[in-house]
Order: C-alpha cells, then sequence, then structure tokens
C-alpha cells in the first residue's frame, strides 16, 4: 500500500487521519505532520470477484490521418458537404481535418472510419510510463497536485 499523500510504501500499518474530512491512509512520517488522527474506519469485507474483461485498449489518431481521411472520401465520390453531413459536423471542421489543421476526437475519428471504412485509430505504445518496483503504476498522488498551506483559524 502507498501513502496517499507523499506516494512513498506503508511499511506496517498505514495510519488514518482526516485532512479537510477526507479520510487519507499515509505513512506515519505524514501522518505525524498533517491531519488528525481518527479512528480506523470499520470495513465490511466484500467478496471481489475477478472480472475476465481484457483491459481497455488506449487509441490515438494516427499522424497522416488527414491524408487517409481525404482518399476515403474522394475513393467513394462525396463531397466534403456531404460526408459532413453524414457525421454530423460542418464542412469547415471536415475541411480542417483534411488539411490536417484540426484533429477528430476520439468519438469523431470512429464516426470517420465507419463512413469510409477507413482505419485512422491505432493503439497507443506504453512509453514514459512510471512503474514502480512491484510492476505497478504508481499514478498520482495527493502529494503531486496539492500545496500545503497552513489555515489560518
Amino acid at each position: 500500500m502507498n501513502c496517499e499523500i507523499c506516494g512513498r510504501s506503508i511499511v506496517g500499518d498505514p495510519v488514518v487521519v482526516e485532512v479537510d474530512k477526507a479520510v487519507l491512509y499515509v505513512c506515519k512520517t505524514c501522518g505525524a505532520s498533517f491531519g488528525k488522527r481518527v479512528a480506523t474506519p470499520q470495513r465490511s469485507p466484500k467478496p471481489r470477484v475477478q472480472n475476465p474483461r481484457p483491459p481497455r485498449r488506449e487509441l490515438e489518431v494516427v499522424e497522416n490521418f488527414h491524408l487517409i481521411i481525404k482518399r476515403g472520401r474522394e475513393n467513394l465520390g462525396l463531397s466534403r458537404e456531404a460526408l459532413a453531413a453524414m457525421l454530423g459536423v460542418k464542412e469547415t471542421v471536415l475541411r480542417r481535418i483534411e488539411s490536417g489543421q484540426l484533429q477528430p476526437d476520439l468519438a469523431l475519428a470512429r464516426r470517420i472510419e465507419k463512413a469510409l471504412g477507413v482505419k485512422i485509430l491505432a493503439e497507443v505504445s506504453e512509453e514514459g510510463v512510471v512503474k514502480d518496483v512491484g510492476g505497478l503504476n504508481k499514478g498520482l498522488t495527493l502529494g503531486d497536485i496539492a500545496e500545503v498551506r497552513d489555515s489560518e483559524k
């Protein structure tokens, strides 16, 4: 378990503190410095059910999307106005997408793929993901985001 303020691994039992009405599980160092200690909240044990669902794929639009979209539209013999109407966007938006000035969001990219029968979405490679020694993603902690100030009472 990691400290919810500083992100360090907690050795032994975590310290339960309340910071601005939020109950956090923290290391002993942060427990001495922040918030007030509270009694350990009673948790009802819930059975954990393993879900065999495959991990969700992260998708992004490929670099040359504008060329693929323009060629696909021209191959089908569609005008920009007709394709824009099919996609539910303005013609100017489609013109900017085809010129490479605007990158479509994932929902619009999926609609374009379906309408034109082209592939403009690809899976994201997982470069730059910080992994813990145990191989788990650490992610952000409260200490990464919040600025701690002494409140004036």
